[in-house]
């Protein structure tokens, strides 16, 4: 693909040595070649400003100069650079003031006004807008007029003014009805505005306005972009058949005008219509197609754009590798034509995908990659949403506080700009998303009534519906299904008015849950059949299913036993064909409930026991899933100040960037004072260093941005290492919990069982025994369970020492107390010997723990008539506590293990279970208290602990407690 779009590039390079060599320029053609290639292949767009530049030095004329800086302006446009775009326009307009160019004053003026419209600077572009509407007016351009209209309406609906919108653009057809030009052009641009805000009957009828219009002008590039604007208003509307039968009427139109851009164009547009109704390979068929003609046409941009959709439609496929490599092709295009805010995209869509497929470290780095690129050349608007993706990851994760603080940051950042609404109903919306997975079912309702609030004022039925339906689904939680019922209603109101088929199933399904709840039967049925059917109309099979299973559930309540198992059975076979194990699941549960109804316990078992084999073989697949999702919470929660470091190298990045483009500005404006003293002797010199700078410029920008981004990859692997690391941690605390916490409770429930049906029947003695393991394994339980919540405090940062003077002979005292009993059954002596007055500054709590799970281990690890010792004593700097038993011993390879959660366990002399746990937790307290801790060991003779704490400078003789 890449050699094709070389082509033209080639093309271009030979244009260029023909004109050096004295052919004559079209300049008209330059201009149109500049446009075209601005934005698709920025390199063949500065070839031609090159030829135009020299065009300007033979012909330095207000004119042609003017026509130069409108073209540079297009092609700094295409590179994003938008602020050098404007220096270009400002110079056109200044040039153009004369009454010879007003035509051309105009034309920068709006270029000027399109320009601050896609910055953001909204309020500035429609002052400007009205300064070139006035100058037409008063000049009696109407073509200009027209044009400033329409771009004064496109400004309106931008921001969300529709009304606004719509009357600047009926004035533009006024006026062109008037003369008898531009009617077709009206029409569209009024049908465009009105697809924007969700209204397709009205977008319809005016496009077909436009269409007719245009086949009377014989204006056949107007007629296929009309075409695809139905093509596209039918798709959303759910109708296939009229979407693609007017697509392909303009396919063969653009095939027999060899408008190959347009056609490459519609063949995407037909690929997003076969992804839209859930035939993706098709879709890919169709992008394939688009993306050929596109390499081949060298439309760099273009094919950035079809590779993303390709991505799209393998992500549908569930075909990640192949989804992640078109994007990465697109990220590589992205790269050649040096346009950093496209990259930034690609990487926000890389992290769309990978949060998709549940890899979030993957995710977090494409979207931090994101959020570094547009803080540097984006607007605060594309930094709020790339802050939106990463709450979203945050939120998928249950890490609601984090999702919470970045939502706020980005409603911060867009609450006092002249923003896009779209962008504010979409924050809000997720705010209320996360409020709902929480279950403030309050903060929710409030969060989805402000985007309810900005959707109304915009005028967008489709957002309003699904607004709506959102605080419908949250009064059903709240059991509030009066609430919910009307909120739904009203819904269905607007979409039925709007021609919202997509939607309106959802919105009947939710009707029928409404009424199913309020054990409103026969209306249920009503609902979830209507639903069916528009699912099935929408070639939506998951959506069917889910209908026909609800309403065999309640042909079972109402003892149509056998209508309930039709649906129900056929809501299983479309769930197996469309590979949705879900459906399968809760079909067959489903089905075992019908079976039991009619008292057929034998099937309803059998079913039942399906089910619950279904449902193993679906949590089997997602535990260790499931796992990693945990390990990333817990990640993410510690590596947050690392994150916010690198948020704020960003940060200083961007500050750094404003002030060297500050600088350039400066530079330029003196070097352009210069310029105007000597441009009619250097011309042809400083075109030739113009375009050399300008290429040396871009590559030192792809170097540079190349190292930082690998700079970021390094500390993100960093980070990604430290993460596997935790990940073996919490896994070996998974299987604490899962194995070593669960056995003593299985001997718990089946002792206590026997003993509590069969107690009259044993005799004395076993009853005993029986009494003994059951104190043994709650021992046990208990024991675990305190080192566990004691690892918690410390991991989550909850443990608080209240260190002070501790008497070591007392504290030691009280371990061995409770040690006793187990080393009584073992036969095993315990000898202490300390001084009564030896005293550490230490947390008593902690420390204790430390003595109970050393105790705990030798005795364990100590055959029937061994021997332990505690020995105690102190120094002016330190006290020290050995524990010693002339236990098993310890393997020399094994000692380096010993204090890590992920080491290894043995089982003791008489078969004790153990988990490693309580070492670790002796490590980090002693740690803790500014002391150590370590281990000297001989198989086969015993091993010895020794602890180390601050003491007080007094030292006593060492005497026998």
């Amino acid at each position: 693909m890449l050699q094709k779009i070389k082509v033209p590039l080639f093309l271009a390079l030979l244009a260029f040595n023909s004109f050096s060599q004295g052919s004559k320029v079209n300049i008209d053609s330059l201009i149109a070649t500049i446009k075209k290639y601005s934005i698709e292949n920025p390199e063949v767009s500065a070839i031609s400003c090159n030829r135009l530049f020299l065009q300007v030095k033979q012909n330095p004329s207000d004119s042609l100069r003017a026509l130069y800086h409108l073209a540079m302006s297009e092609y700094k446009s295409g590179l994003g650079l938008t602020g050098d775009a404007l220096g270009h326009v400002d110079s056109a307009i200044t040039i153009t003031q004369s009454k010879r160019t007003q035509s051309l004053y105009v034309d920068a003026l709006l270029k000027k006004s399109a320009l601050l419209q896609r910055s953001g600077n909204y309020s500035e572009a429609i002052k400007v807008n009205e300064k070139a509407r006035l100058t037409a007016l008063k000049g009696k351009n109407n073509r200009l007029l027209i044009q400033s209209l329409l771009l004064r309406g496109d400004i309106y609906k931008e921001i969300g003014q529709y009304n606004d919108a719509l009357s600047k653009k009926g004035e533009a057809l006024a006026i062109a009805k008037k003369i008898g030009v531009g009617i077709a052009e009206c029409h569209q641009s009024i049908g465009s505005t009105q697809w924007n805000f969700g209204n397709y009957q009205e977008a319809l009828k005016s496009y077909f306005e436009g269409l007719i219009a245009a086949e009377k002008d014989n204006d056949t590039l107007r007629i296929i972009q009309l075409l695809k604007n139905i093509g596209l208003t039918y798709r959303e509307t759910g109708n296939f058949d009229k979407s693609t039968s007017h697509l392909s009427k303009a396919l063969q139109i653009a095939e027999k005008s060899k408008l190959n851009d347009e056609l490459a164009d519609i063949l995407n547009i037909m690929g997003g219509v076969y992804l839209k109704f859930s035939q993706p390979a098709k879709a890919i068929e169709y992008y394939k197609q688009s993306l050929n003609i596109r390499g081949t046409l060298g439309y760099k941009q273009s094919s950035i754009n079809t590779l993303n959709n390709l991505a799209k439609a393998y992500l549908l496929l569930k075909n990640s590798s192949e989804s992640i490599t078109s994007l990465n092709k697109a990220l590589e295009l992205s790269k050649e034509i040096g346009d950093p805010l496209t990259e930034a995209n690609i990487h926000n869509e890389l992290g769309n995908t990978y949060l998709t497929i549940e890899d979030y470290p993957e995710a977090l780095r494409r979207y931090l990659l994101a959020l570094k690129i547009r803080q540097s050349y984006g607007k605060d608007e594309d930094i709020a949403r790339t802050m939106v993706n990463i709450a979203l990851v945050y939120r998928r994760l249950g890490l609601f506080r984090n999702a919470q603080k970045y939502m706020s940051e980005a409603k911060g950042l867009v609450e006092n700009l002249d923003a896009k609404p779209d962008l504010k109903i979409y924050i809000y919306q997720n705010m209320g998303n996360v409020y709902y997975d929480q279950k403030q079912y309050t903060n929710a309702i409030n969060a989805y009534q402000k985007a309810l609030e900005l959707s109304e004022k915009k005028g967008d039925d489709l957002q309003v519906t699904r607004v709506l339906r959102n605080i419908a689904q949250t009064y059903l939680d709240l059991n509030k299904p009066s609430k919910a019922r009307n909120t739904i209603t009203q819904a269905i109101k607007i979409a039925l008015r709007s021609n919202q088929n997509q939607l309106l199933a959802d919105l009947y399904n939710t009707l029928g849950n409404i009424e199913r709840q309020d054990n409103n039967f026969d209306l249920a049925l009503t609902h979830y059949n209507t639903a069916k059917e528009k699912y099935k109309q929408n070639l939506n099979a998951d959506g069917e299913a889910l209908c026909l299973r609800k309403i065999g559930e309640i042909y079972s309540l109402q003892g149509r036993y056998r209508d309930a198992k039709v649906n129900i059975t056929q809501s299983i076979r479309i769930g197996k064909s469309v590979g949705n194990p879900y459906l399968v699941l809760l079909g067959t549960l489903a089905l075992s409930d019908v079976e039991k109804a009619q008292g057929k316990f034998q099937n309803a078992l059998t079913l039942y026991q399906k089910y619950v084999y279904l449902k193993d073989s679906i949590e089997d697949a997602k535990r260790s899933e499931a796992n990693i999702d945990a390990h990333i919470n817990l990640e993410l929660d510690k590596t947050k100040t690392e994150i916010k470091l690198i948020e704020a190298e960003v940060e200083a990045l961007r500050t750094k960037v404003e002030l060297d483009r500050e600088r350039i500005n400066k530079q330029k404006a003196q070097r352009n004072l210069l310029v105007t003293a000597v441009i009619f002797l250097l011309f042809i010199a400083f075109g030739s260093f113009y375009l050399f700078n300008q290429k040396k410029n871009l590559a030192r920008l792809q170097r540079e941005k190349y190292e930082e981004e690998e700079r970021i990859n390094q500390k993100l692997k960093q980070y990604q290492a430290e993460l596997e690391q935790n990940i073996k941690t919490k896994d070996k605390l998974f299987s604490i919990v899962a194995h070593d916490l669960r056995s003593p409770f299985t001997a718990l429930v089946g002792l206590s069982e026997i003993l509590a049906t069969k107690a009259d029947e044993l005799p004395p003695s076993e009853v005993k025994e029986f009494s003994n393991h059951i104190h043994q394994s709650a021992s046990n339980v208990l024991a675990l369970t305190e080192n566990l919540l004691s690892w918690a405090r410390s991991q989550t940062g909850k443990l608080v020492l209240n260190q002070a003077y501790i008497n070591i002979c007392e504290l030691i005292s009280k371990a061995v107390e409770v040690a006793s009993l187990p080393a009584g059954e073992k036969e095993i002596k315990i000898e202490v010997i300390c001084n009564e007055t030896v005293t550490a500054f230490a947390d008593y709590d902690t420390l204790l723990t430390i003595i109970r799970n050393l105790l705990s281990n030798a005795i364990k690890f100590t055959p029937g008539g061994g021997k332990i010792s505690l020995k105690a004593s102190s120094d002016n700097q330190k006290v020290t506590i050995q524990v010693t038993d002339t236990g098993v011993g310890i393997a020399p390879e094994n000692l380096s293990n010993l204090f890590r959660l992920d080491g290894f366990t043995t089982k003791g002399t008489n078969s004790e279970s153990g988990t490693g746990l309580g070492l670790m937790l002796c490590k980090e307290f002693a740690e803790a208290n500014g002391g150590t801790i370590s281990v000297s060991s001989t198989l086969g003779k015993g091993t010895t602990f020794t602890i180390t704490l601050p003491a007080k400078n007094v030292m006593y003789d060492q005497e026998t407690c």
